[in-house]
This record gives structure tokens, C-alpha cells and sequence, in this order.
């Protein structure tokens, strides 16, 4: 069995029936061998856009665990019932944050500056010979150290 979510719109003119329809979806979920782990009623609200001259809507979410064929039935039995504005299942492993992307590149605040300078090169090869002048330092351009001296 794989998890599910089935998000409903229902029409606010059902009133009462609104929840035994949801309760009959429970029980197709049920008869084909589902299980329904957690049943949301989200209420009534405005709809982004009139659906069959409906502004309003109610919101019920469904979390289950069922084979393709329980949802399948679901569908068809939301499809032909009159008050359902719309509906959407998806499978729930599908959902969620993406993963992170892992950097191979080493964070300056985590390595020295010297050392990222050589990242990805041969460290012989990262620090030329150059002469190094009074204070120590190296430069890579011999006039340097003559028009700072």
C-alpha cells in the first residue's frame, strides 16, 4: 500500500450531506482495502475563481494508504456525485521540500585563504617561487618589492 492525500471541494449548498459524503469515500477506502489514517475538514471558503457559479467552497483533505485501484474508485465515485466541485490525489512520497544540494566546494569561513587559493590544484604547483623580499612575504611580481622599498 503507498500513502495518499485526496484534497476535496464540495459545493456549500450540501450543507449536512457534505459529511456523509466524505464519510462514503472513507468507506470505498475501506472496502478496497485501504486504510484512512487522518480526515481534515479545512471548512468553507472563498475559491480563487467560480466554479459552476459556486465563489464558495468546502475543503475536506483525506490522508490514506491504499493500492492504485482504491483510489482509482475514489475518483470515479467523486467524479459522478453531484456537489463536488473538484478534487486532486496525489501519492504522498512525491511530496515535500527538496533535498539540499551538498557543496564540494570548501566554505572560505571553514578554510584558510592560503589554502583556497591551492584548492583544486597540485600544492606544489599552488605557490610559485618567487624571492621573498624584507618583511617575508613572497610576490609573484619582482617589481613589487622594488617600488615598496
Amino acid at each position: 500500500m503507498r500513502p495518499y492525500e485526496t484534497l476535496i471541494v464540495l459545493s456549500p449548498a450540501l450543507g449536512a450531506e457534505s459529511q456523509q459524503l466524505i464519510d462514503r469515500v472513507q468507506d470505498v477506502i475501506r472496502t478496497r482495502g485501504g486504510q484512512v489514517d487522518a480526515a481534515h475538514d479545512w471548512g468553507a471558503r472563498r475559491l480563487a475563481y467560480s466554479i459552476h457559479k459556486q465563489t464558495d467552497g468546502r475543503f475536506f483533505l483525506l490522508e490514506y494508504q491504499a493500492e492504485g485501484d482504491a483510489v482509482a474508485e475514489v475518483e470515479r465515485t467523486l467524479r459522478i456525485t453531484d456537489g463536488v466541485l473538484r478534487y486532486i490525489s496525489v501519492q504522498q512520497e512525491h511530496t515535500g521540500l527538496p533535498q539540499p544540494r551538498v557543496r564540494d566546494v570548501p566554505r572560505r569561513d571553514d578554510t584558510p585563504l592560503n589554502e583556497m587559493r591551492s584548492y583544486g590544484a597540485d600544492p606544489a604547483s599552488a605557490a610559485p617561487d618567487a624571492p621573498a623580499d624584507e618583511s617575508g612575504a613572497t610576490s609573484e611580481n619582482p617589481d613589487d618589492s622594488e617600488q615598496r622599498g
